[in-house]
């Protein structure tokens, strides 16, 4: 799987090694920042992001929040803004209300 970050147009942003949810949390940031100095029309997807095969097949359709990925310690970037980071039981214990 490659590790690029990339927009809804194709274009590479950046990287992440699905190592750690606090790299992935800082590169969308930064990625952010770039694209609107740039003023780009481009947008980042969540559903999009490197090493999705990281987060569980029962949150594969989550709808209650945007999940950016999760790491190999089972942290995950959350949030519309993609600044938040939980643990994957706290995800899952949200999706076990009905939001999805």
């Amino acid at each position: 799987m490659s590790d690029e970050i990339k927009t809804n147009a194709g274009r590479v942003m950046g990287y992440w090694d699905g190592k750690q949810a606090a790299e992935l949390m800082s590169a969308l940031a930064n990625i952010r920042q770039q694209m609107l100095k740039e003023g780009s029309q481009d947008k980042l997807i969540a559903r999009e992001m490197p090493h999705r095969d990281q987060l569980p097949e029962d949150l594969h359709n989550f709808k209650a929040y945007h999940i950016w990925g999760c790491d190999a310690g089972g942290n995950c970037v959350v949030g519309t803004n993609a600044n938040r980071i939980e643990p994957i039981q706290k995800v899952r214990s949200f999706s076990l209300i009905e939001h999805h």
